[in-house]
């Protein structure tokens, strides 16, 4: 069959039409369930996709997790104070400004990152860390989050609620990318967001280890497969006033993640989803 010009760009027209539907309900899912705001809400921004990370989840279904990688930087002049924050390390503390950056982004020895997390509904959220090694191993998996520093515990997310990983009132508030072998490519933190808590998990003053076929049982049920967009110029924008409030409750008119995280399934069901902190070589 002889396809001619005029189709083709049928086709074209299509498919950005397609693709733009997908970008704008990826978009709009956290914000409009989010409180209102003092405004207006803005147009929902552009997000692009991973060439990598493109998935067969079909248009408007599954739901999607937020997620912000902050990259503490020295403040600059032009930095309003309440874009700052305070990193504890111990008994030493600095003021920095944490700066948004790529999730796909190597992260270097030495750099200091933190997370924020929001989800569109109501639920629980669970963080476990692990190493991944050159040969695709892992190591033991740790719970994270919550913890009795953070909250006493309380590990609730729901719509507009901006979750900090960690905590800036924990002892030590920032990861330090420092690998414990030098075969280590990445940092693996796993979020589990559930609709209901998970039993007979209790949150200590530590990193709890968690059971090795407890954590393959999860990943079993909950592991999820996810297609992945970033904010159209959103890295290398600093923190504002209202992201950087302690417990801050974001509404419409505040920024989106700096991540979006699309998966398969249905709002409201507990999902697992890696979130690798890729090392430089």
């Amino acid at each position: 069959m002889k396809i001619t010009a005029s189709l083709l760009v049928l086709f074209a027209m299509a498919a950005i039409a397609q693709e733009g539907n997908t970008r704008q309900i990826w978009n709009t899912e956290i914000q409009k369930k989010r409180p209102a705001g003092t405004g207006a809400a803005p147009a929902a921004p552009r997000y692009k996709p991973l060439a990598q990370a493109k998935s067969a989840i079909p248009s408007g279904d599954g739901t999607v997790v937020g997620v912000t990688l902050w990259r503490m930087r020295d403040p600059k002049p032009s930095d309003g104070t309440g874009t700052r924050l305070l990193v504890l390390e111990g008994d030493r503390s600095r003021e920095q400004t944490p700066e948004r950056v790529d999730s796909s982004m190597p992260l270097g020895n030495g750099d200091e990152v933190r997370l924020t997390v929001e989800v569109p509904s109501t639920g629980y959220l669970y963080v476990i860390d692990r190493e991944r090694y050159a040969d695709g191993k892992m190591s033991d998996p740790y719970l994270i989050y919550p913890n009795e520093q953070t909250r006493q515990g309380d590990n609730v997310v729901a719509p507009g609620r901006l979750v900090e990983i960690p905590d800036r009132r924990d002892r030590i508030n920032v990861f330090t990318i420092r690998p414990n072998r030098p075969d280590q490519i990445a940092e693996v933190l796993s979020l589990l967001v559930s609709p209901e808590p998970i039993p007979n998990l209790k949150a200590g003053h530590d990193p709890l280890k968690l059971d090795a076929t407890l954590y393959g049982g999860w990943e079993k049920k909950w592991a999820v497969k996810a297609e992945i967009a970033e904010l159209d110029g959103g890295s290398g924008k600093s923190i504002t006033e209202k992201e950087n409030k302690v417990g801050a409750t974001l509404t419409k008119d505040d920024p989106l993640p700096q991540t979006l995280y699309h998966v398969g399934v249905k709002p409201g069901s507990a999902v697992l989803l890696e979130i690798p902190l890729k090392l430089k070589k």
